[in-house]
């Protein structure tokens, strides 16, 4: 399909990348599981995955049931996701692009070969080798960079002031395995202390969830969806106003600003305009 672009995952960056991508005129598809883990919901596709849509930055994901209905509406000029975390569809699609957007921070099966043009956002891949190319995820000078050979800063051990002191906010892990019940909203404030929700252990206990800091809920996983041991399951954010968690962040943009730079970059490689050239 003409200008079709695959994209793995529809997280907080991913959905930002569709949405520049389909602002662009390109055709966007975005492959998801059926549990997505994403936290950052109200500017992520990724509820699609469970609701049938969602609409982010006044774009709407719609959620198809088949390969067949998801090609009718990208042709209709949709952006669709898909259940289909192996890429099946894409022997069938033929994507010329494919983002891989899930931000796992190691490498979950993307590899060159898979489109005419593969891109990681973040570390777990060395571009040139495992894919075309890599946009840097860390904040600071090379946020949004797009990589053609080589790895990603923190793949190289090289971490920006922000993300190693943890300024962006405050990051709650899953204790133990279990079904994750939250008790508040994205955009909740909070203090120090309040139960933010429970999860309910395989042996029937269950574990509070309690905030460590001060702020505004950031971003929450779905309440009722299974969370293992270590999983991402809310964000509390000291500084973030309640009107900011459900607008793209200043980190997406610029992420997605690089995705959308190495795709058209790519498609002018084709047409002979330009040559893509090593950083």
């Amino acid at each position: 399909m003409k200008r079709l672009v695959a994209i793995r995952g529809a997280g907080e960056l991913a959905t930002a990348s569709a949405i520049y991508l389909h602002w662009a005129g390109f055709r966007v598809l975005l492959l998801e599981t059926k549990d997505p883990t994403s936290t950052r919901r109200e500017v992520s596709f990724a509820d699609a995955a469970h609701d049938g849509k969602k609409s982010v930055a006044r774009v709407t994901c719609h959620l198809a049931d088949s390969v067949k209905n998801a090609e009718k509406r990208l042709k209709a000029g949709e952006v669709v996701m898909l259940i289909d975390k192996d890429c099946k569809c894409l022997e069938t699609l033929k994507p010329k692009v494919l983002v891989d957007g899930i931000i796992a921070h190691e490498n979950r099966g993307t590899k060159k070969g898979m489109a005419d043009f593969t891109i990681a956002l973040g570390p777990g891949f060395c571009a040139g080798r495992d894919v075309d190319a890599v946009v840097e995820i860390m904040r600071g000078h090379y946020l949004g960079q797009v990589i053609y050979e080589g790895y990603s800063y923190r793949d190289q051990g090289k971490l920006s002031l922000v993300d190693a002191g943890g300024a962006i906010g405050n990051i709650i892990y899953a204790a133990e395995s279990g079904t994750f019940k939250g008790f508040l909203n994205i955009s909740d404030k909070v203090k120090k202390g309040d139960l933010l929700g429970v999860i309910a252990a395989a042996d029937g206990h269950d574990i509070e969830v309690k905030s460590e800091a001060d702020g505004v809920i950031r971003g929450i996983a779905r309440s009722g969806t299974w969370a293992e041991k270590g999983r991402k399951i809310l964000e509390i954010n000291p500084k973030m106003t309640r009107e900011e968690c459900f607008t793209i962040t200043d980190k997406a943009r610029c992420v997605a600003g690089g995705v959308l730079l190495a795709v058209t970059k790519f498609e002018a490689s084709r047409r002979g305009k330009i040559s893509i050239e090593f950083n």
